[in-house]
């Protein structure tokens, strides 16, 4: 698989089970697209090119790695496709992939709702009702803008605006009362939640608008910075309020003992090095350095709590991607791992594809943006020591997510969390902080 291009495997069922089969080489085979981009298009950019060229209506239902995916056809048993293309049992195809051989032998169903035949209508008839109940018209199909394991977009068009629906898994299905809370505080613009369904785990909110945080300039990222430090700054002292609505807690003493936790899960750290993975797995020598780290982290804990920076809300996955920024404000949004804990841990996403010169200003302008409650340098000063458990605290997050989705779709977790276990060693050998960021 180049960075140029990638080629992905469609898996297109039928009804009845059947897989749709190119037959161009005369035996059935597994259809398969190319896209110029280095991962392919899980969403509603894959099942529209599979309407032009393959003529089938389609929606995403499972990806079962980073490159094949399960699409059940509409229209009933073997409906109608492009020539050259045929139906037959999923026994035609057995041996051509380990992985959709896996999906076909499978017994449990999926641990994400939304991998489920029949989600997508069950989430389009829960729009309707939503659409009429508030008076508005819908305007076209829903669109799927991110389909994975930890949750499903969709974008629905209306005579008011588009209206986005989420869904999670249950251990983020508090965002939305996270989300309103804040919202409550009258600080900042907030998601606008319009509807929940608790029992489905998703709910609408309006279109956010704006430019999203990718495609803004350095400058404008420093103030986004700004803009969480003000919201955090605005939760100390509210964490009572901030466990009513949601929140995790994440105390000094529970850091520690998860650090220890973390650090000895040797079927993380000595695994194989596998596709699931996609070969990122850890060398045993580097296995060795990283559990060697544990009284070292440990130790860090206990300075960061001496540092006596209070416990804010902590966002927990904050990039540009979580981010919008509209004409004369910045929208944070995605609290789906919010959590009670120090503050600095929220700049280990922010500066993890940045360069060195950035990472400094990031620093520089989250910094300042506490000014007036903690001094810059003491801030500073806090971030040597919080610098390697922001790691460790991104590599807890995604090895529980791992955990929750399971050995069928730990795919999408693993090769992150070898990631941080190795920016994790990098930190640990540059305690004075001679790298700003994440990239020597």
């Amino acid at each position: 698989m180049s960075s140029e291009s990638v080629e992905v495997v469609l898996v297109v069922v039928d009804q009845d089970g059947a897989v749709l089969c190119d037959m161009a080489g005369g035996d059935p085979a597994l259809p398969r697209m190319r896209f110029d981009a280095r991962w392919p298009p899980m969403d509603s950019e894959l099942t529209d090119r599979v309407r032009r060229e393959l003529g089938l209506s389609t929606v995403v239902l499972e990806p079962l790695d980073f490159t094949t995916v399960v699409l059940p056809a509409a229209g009933g048993a073997g409906p109608s496709c492009a020539d050259g293309f045929a139906w037959h049992g999923q026994d035609a195809v057995t041996g051509q992939s380990p992985v959709v051989d896996r999906w076909a032998a499978r017994s449990r169903p999926p641990v994400s709702d939304w991998f489920r035949p029949g989600w997508f209508e069950r989430a389009e008839s829960y729009i309707d009702e939503e659409l009429k109940a508030a008076g508005r018209a819908r305007l076209g199909p829903s669109r799927q803008i991110k389909h994975w394991s930890m949750s499903a977009v969709l974008r629905t068009p209306t005579d008011r605006g588009d209206l986005y629906l989420k869904a999670v898994l249950p251990r983020l299905a508090r965002e939305p009362d996270i989300t309103r809370y804040l919202a409550s505080l009258r600080i900042a613009p907030f998601a606008t939640i319009t509807a929940m369904s608790r029992g489905d785990r998703w709910w609408l909110a309006e279109d956010f608008g704006g430019v999203d945080g990718w495609a803004v300039s350095v400058e404008q990222r420093r103030a986004c910075l700004a803009q969480l430090a003000m919201v955090q700054k605005k939760t100390i002292g509210r964490a009572d309020e901030l466990t009513d609505a949601g929140c995790a807690r994440l105390t000094p003493a529970a850091l520690a003992d998860a650090v220890r936790a973390t650090l000895a899960r040797d079927d993380l750290w000595r695994a194989p090095k596998r596709p699931r993975n996609l070969g990122r797995a850890l060398s045993g020598e580097e296995a060795d350095r990283l559990q060697a780290l544990t009284p070292y982290l440990v130790e860090c804990v206990e300075r960061l709590d001496e540092a006596a920076v209070p416990a804010t809300i902590v966002h927990r996955d904050f990039h540009p991607g979580n981010v919008v920024v509209r004409d004369d404000e910045i929208l944070l949004h995605d609290w789906s791992f919010a959590t009670i804990t120090n503050p600095l841990f929220d700049l280990a996403s922010w500066l993890l594809d940045t360069s060195e010169p950035d990472a400094a200003s990031y620093l520089d302008a989250y910094f300042a943006a506490w000014s007036g409650t903690v001094a810059p340098e003491r801030m500073r000063s806090a971030w040597h020591v919080a610098k390697p458990l922001a790691a460790v605290v991104e590599m807890m997050k995604l090895i529980e997510l791992a955990g929750i989705v399971g050995p069928d779709h730990d795919f999408n977790w693993l090769p992150m969390t070898y990631g941080w276990a190795r920016r994790l060693l990098n930190a640990a050998t540059d305690p004075s902080l001679t790298t700003n960021g994440w990239q020597k």
